[in-house]
């Protein structure tokens, strides 16, 4: 399968940010609140630590195969079928963590703003924007994420910046209280739902990608914006709310955004939140969206991945409406088995390529 289009390493890093922010904005708090307590902060600045490591790893291998994706990589590597099982896998992978990212800004939608809607209903306008989308290819997928950025980011430094009166350090008092492990078990969840899916990111760097010099230090300095972002939301949700309530509540940045109140200047500036988040998200649905579809045509040797993005949306639609049967559900899922079914796929299987192709002499080469 042949893909002409191309992006700037600049478009590239830019589509990280919001990849990465993606469900964090709305989710991380809580979960980090839940492990953490009152090193909820900590927790996030320790988890972005880790993740810069996680980003140098995946820099590595993509010099180790310059000018492949993933399925290249693991067709070289692994033989074309071992290879193109393995890839189909990682459909499946991209598939269902789509799904449950669409699932998440349904339910979301349906609990917070629009109750009467139908989930389903909600489900299809969203995949109808992000099949279109990809349609048009990800080099239109690049150039939107140039045009919204600048709003995206605009819109949560408004939240953060009225937030800072309301904040009270008192409430995340004492630190290190319960010792570091839950800090570290915070900080690996949360490099498992921000970090680690980055691994999609290989179906357009480094083969897509036309401009690469210096790529390391720009891609490790957009990744300290994504995780400062981060951190700052937990920070700012904990000590305005407090530990507990952030830990209780689904969507705590939501909540923060709901109690901001500036007479004359803003009000309901709960809406800023909400669009600023689907907007992040309908980023992270494309990119996943784009890596299962991709992956999936090419493993199958179609000449164009467009033949069968429709009907891969409408699958996705479908299993957003059964990944999760409930919120318990979901919670129950993450906090058990999503964190290994991360690093199956977005540390096991890159490091077992590397090794296998130094083990076996395998070199990288071009594709076209």
């Amino acid at each position: 399968m042949e893909l002409n289009e191309k992006v700037t390493l600049r478009q590239f890093n830019l589509l990280m940010i919001l990849f990465i922010i993606g469900t964090s904005i709305l989710l991380s708090p809580a979960s980090l609140a839940n492990y953490a307590g009152n090193d909820a902060w900590l927790s996030a600045i320790l988890s972005v630590g880790i993740g810069m490591i996680i980003v140098i790893f995946f820099w590595m291998i993509s010099r180790q195969f310059p000018g492949s994706n993933l399925v290249d990589v693991s067709e070289q590597v692994l033989g074309k079928w071992i290879g193109k099982a393995v890839s189909l896998m990682f459909v499946g992978f991209s598939l269902l963590s789509a799904s449950t990212v669409l699932w998440v800004i349904g339910n979301f939608l349906v609990t917070q703003i629009m109750p009467a809607t139908p989930m389903l209903f909600l489900h299809f306008l969203l995949m109808l924007a992000v099949v279109y989308g990809v349609l048009l290819g990800i080099e239109v997928i690049c150039r939107t994420v140039e045009i919204f950025f600048p709003y995206i980011v605009t819109l949560l430094m408004i939240i953060f910046f009225f937030s800072i009166p309301s904040v009270q350090i008192d409430r995340i008092r004492p630190w290190l209280d319960s010792g570091f492990k839950p800090v570290l078990e915070g900080a690996l969840f949360d490099v498992s739902v921000s970090m680690l899916p980055l691994i999609v990111l290989f179906m357009v760097y480094p083969k897509l990608v036309t401009d690469k010099n210096r790529a390391l230090p720009k891609v490790l300095t957009s990744y300290l914006i994504a995780g400062t972002f981060i951190i700052a939301i937990t920070f700012i949700t904990t000590t305005v709310l407090g530990v507990k309530i952030t830990a209780n509540q689904a969507y705590p940045t939501y909540v923060v955004a709901k109690s901001l109140n500036i007479e004359g200047l803003i009000q309901r500036a709960e809406v800023v939140i909400a669009v600023s988040w689907i907007l992040t998200i309908f980023f992270k649905l494309s990119l996943y969206f784009y890596a299962s579809v991709t992956v999936l045509a090419q493993t199958l040797n179609l000449k164009t991945y467009r033949t069968i993005t429709v009907p891969m949306g409408m699958l996705t639609i479908a299993l957003s409406v059964i990944v999760y049967p409930s919120t318990t559900y979901a919670n129950e899922w993450n906090e058990t088995t999503w964190l290994w079914f991360a690093l199956t796929f977005g540390i096991a299987y890159p490091l077992l390529l590397s090794l296998i192709a130094m083990l076996r002499g395998v070199k990288g080469r071009s594709h076209p």
